[in-house]
């Protein structure tokens, strides 16, 4: 029996038919992703720094190797399927099945994959203007497995996602157990502006972000096994600037605020996240801070959205960098300017002892300056300098000076 037509194609050749089968709409699909991201990270520090802050140990490597694929089943499902390799050791990244025809939700997906949360969360890492997240990112709940629902109107101006998530899920997408170490995450974000023509692209986003944690293991760790090392190969790296310290907690909430303006090759981007930890036998924690970038784009290239994630992503170069002269259009790639501020307010009178035994309470104030030299629309070359201010309890404030330079690919 012949499949009934679901979907209008228009045929290029008049010969062709003008509809496909059922079987030919649900074919399934396939295609290669992936990242490289090879890099040195050094610091210049005084006697004074090393002594309160330690003696960062320069990286270098690769921060990042990631291998996956992905594809769909018509309009039905989709599916990702990517690994990290960096390191020598296989984690998991997203790995998980989206169902795109279900009625009410626009995706339901199952697997290991990122909470909806922050707005330099969402964004994907080869979308990102700093060679780093901001050092309030360890308040964002990253990865772990769940099941969310994602909606947004036809006109795709707001996104609403909420989830059922396991807290601290491991980098094998595993979490075993009969505890209640379910998280609960939700985030809506709008787009109150949004004007997409290439010659003056503007848009304002705005949104929030609440999640209602149960601790896995009942604690509560920020930089937990941290070391000092400046090349950390893990999904969501803790700040080497600060101490390591570990709270037991019976619940935690993340807070989170994010607004975002674009207009042409000038970009604006804030957020503040917040945190209350209800401490077991002991007074409530509350840790917060903010960051606040601009960027501009020197050669008239503005930056992507998403806005069925409520995310940046790709940027499309106007002038890429190649070496034949028989294509045209080619040039000198585009070139992107940015400095960051970022203030973590790590000094809640309840917070207990460093794992060190001394005072985990302290201040952070990190500069940052970067300046991207992007070589077409998936390849880029990052400069970065990072100047974070220290100043913990009892002890002289102090500060440091590190390098970076990053050459990324992404497909």
């Amino acid at each position: 029996m012949e499949q009934p037509s679901i979907k209008e194609v228009p045929a290029e050749n008049p010969r062709a038919p003008a509809t496909m089968t059922l079987d030919e709409f649900l074919r399934p699909t396939f295609r290669v992703r992936g990242l490289i991201e090879a890099e040195p990270v050094v610091a210049a520090q005084s006697a004074q720094s090393k002594a309160v802050i330690g003696d960062l140990q320069n990286g270098y490597g690769f921060r990042r190797v990631r291998l996956g694929a992905q594809g769909s089943i018509g309009d039905s499902a989709r599916w990702v399927s990517e690994v990290e390799l960096a390191g020598g050791n296989v984690q998991f990244l997203d790995v998980f099945i989206g169902l795109t025809a279900l009625p009410v939700v626009r995706e339901l997906r199952v697997g290991y994959f990122r909470e909806p949360f922050s707005l330099e969360g969402m964004t994907g890492v080869p979308f990102l203007t700093f060679m780093e997240r901001s050092p309030l990112n360890p308040l964002d709940p990253a990865r772990n497995w769940g099941i969310a629902g994602y909606w947004w109107p036809d006109s795709e101006r707001t996104v609403l996602a909420f989830g059922m998530f396991r807290d601290g899920t491991n980098s094998a997408g595993l979490s075993q157990g009969d505890q209640d170490a379910w998280a609960y995450t939700t985030r809506f974000t709008g787009l109150p502006i949004y004007e997409p023509g290439d010659d003056n692209f503007r848009l304002v986003h705005l949104g929030m972000a609440l999640s209602q944690r149960n601790p896995n293991n009942g604690v509560v760790s920020f930089n937990p096994g941290s070391g000092l090392s400046l090349l950390a190969v893990v999904d969501n790296p803790a700040i080497p600037f600060l101490p390591a310290v570990a709270i037991p907690a019976s619940t935690q909430q993340l807070y989170n605020l994010q607004a975002a303006y674009v207009r042409g090759p000038l970009s604006v981007q804030s957020e503040w996240f917040g945190t209350t930890i209800q401490q077991i036998d002991a007074g409530v924690v509350f840790l917060h801070g903010f960051y606040a970038q601009a960027s501009y784009f020197l050669t008239g290239e503005h930056r992507g959205y998403d806005r069925t994630r409520g995310a940046f992503s790709q940027v499309k170069v106007h002038h890429p960098v190649i070496r034949t002269r028989d294509v045209p259009g080619g040039g000198c790639g585009a070139f992107e300017v940015a400095a960051r501020y970022s203030f973590y307010n790590f000094s809640s009178s309840n917070l207990p002892p460093a794992m060190d035994g001394t005072s985990s309470r302290a201040l952070l104030r990190q500069m940052e300056l970067e300046m991207n030299w992007y070589l077409n629309d998936n390849t880029r070359i990052m400069f970065n300098y990072t100047l974070p201010f220290v100043d913990k309890v009892d002890r002289v404030a102090t500060s440091a000076n590190v390098f970076g330079i990053r050459a990324a690919l992404y497909w």
